[in-house]
């Protein structure tokens, strides 16, 4: 099979989006399929993968490291229409992935969807003098649109399918969890050797990106009570964004630099370390369509505690794998502070968690992606009107 795979996010730019796309480009080529990737181009980078094509950019002040495709580009067109191409994937309904369905759409070729992100919870970057209702309306408007003209649609969570339904979207949506990469051979130990960390230490560990709506700042207002109540716990915050600085400067407000850690952006091995060598994963964002990290934190068997908002809780099955508590920071301490006193607790959501190794391992996921190409592919009709998005 050949396959197209469209996204506004792709590497090196690194979130949960991107990190899929890649683990689903790998195995798919492992399988044998041909797979061409088609995203925004970054100043500077370098693709190692030949099929990579890169639609021209720009960069807005909104979001200064992430770009925007402007995909306009005759060369690529020309290309795209000789590869003739067995399933068009698009990863955003956007930009990227408006050139895909209208590209699939003229080429008669089927097109499936992932609506990976809940869209509606980033309107805060929207500048302030646009009304924020007319764009929900705009935005909802435009999504069952987009979405209602693909041949079927997948959903890292129920909730996602939740949202789309609600939208009107009636296509098929089948939920199919992101998966999760195999971890290295490594003792907890071994992993906090290599990063540096002493082993007396209680790591509280966060992966993500550091940005308003992901909350992190809960988790520095909580750090000075859970350290009173834990004085051997600290906060290591892995991930880039733009509210990095904002996050560095209140933690020195509140006196807590020494027991909180920034790493910034770090390789995609380098976050398996991190999830190795912790204690706790702690989540306090109630925007996730999914949640892709807190699968990977289970996975490598750590206890986790997320915000009871967005797909969070389905991703910890809604507390059987880890504890739910309000987006607030004494919930957080709460939980930091019991999950610290009550062992057989946290051994009890470890090994609940650890089944998603197996569940959400890389092949397993792959198998029901490439099935929902091929129904695509069963029930694809050529349609004789205009593309489905504009």
């Amino acid at each position: 099979m050949k396959v197209a795979l469209f996204s506004e996010s792709y590497l090196p730019y690194l979130n949960g989006v991107s990190i899929s796309i890649r683990i689903l480009y790998e195995e798919l080529t492992r399988r044998g399929h041909e797979v061409w990737i088609y995203a925004p181009r970054f100043k500077g980078f370098q693709d190692p993968i030949p099929t990579v094509r890169r639609f021209p950019s720009v960069y807005t002040p909104f979001e200064p490291d992430y770009p925007i495709a402007v995909p306009v580009s005759l060369r690529l067109w020309r290309e795209f229409r000789q590869q003739r191409f067995d399933v068009v994937h698009t990863h955003t309904p956007f930009f990227t992935g408006i050139a895909g369905a209208r590209w699939a759409r003229r080429l008669k070729i089927p097109l499936v969807s992932t609506y990976h992100t809940l869209y509606e919870e980033y309107l805060h970057y929207v500048p302030a003098f646009v009304p924020r209702n007319l764009v929900r309306r705009v935005l909802r408007a435009h999504l069952k649109r987009y979405y209602e003209g693909v041949d079927a649609v997948m959903t890292p969570s129920n909730i996602g399918a939740d949202v789309l339904k609600r939208y009107g979207v009636r296509k098929p949506i089948t939920p199919i969890r992101n998966p999760v990469l195999p971890f290295p051979d490594l003792t907890r130990e071994e992993a906090r050797a290599r990063l540096g960390i002493p082993t007396e230490v209680w790591m509280l560990l966060y992966v993500g990106r550091m940005a308003p709506e992901k909350n992190v700042h809960l988790l520095l207002q909580a750090m000075p009570h859970i350290h009173r109540g834990c004085p051997k716990a600290q906060l290591w915050l892995v991930g880039p964004g733009p509210a990095l600085e904002s996050l560095k400067a209140q933690a020195e407000s509140l006196g807590i630099q020494q027991i909180v850690h920034f790493t910034g952006p770090v390789p995609r091995d380098e976050v398996s370390l991190y999830l190795l060598a912790g204690d706790l994963f702690v989540f306090p964002s109630v925007t996730e369509s999914q949640g892709l990290v807190l699968d990977e934190a289970q996975a490598a068997g750590l206890p986790c505690i997320v915000a009871n908002g967005g797909g969070a809780p389905e991703a910890v099955d809604y507390g059987a794998s880890g504890l739910i508590v309000d987006p607030t920071a004494e919930a957080f301490i709460e939980a930091v502070l019991y999950l610290t006193r009550h062992p057989e607790e946290r051994e009890k959501l470890r090994q609940a968690g650890l089944k998603k190794r197996e569940t959400l391992s890389v092949p397993a996921v792959v198998d029901r992606i490439v099935a929902v190409y091929r129904q695509a592919q069963e029930a694809y009709t050529p349609k004789v009107e205009a593309s489905p998005v504009v």
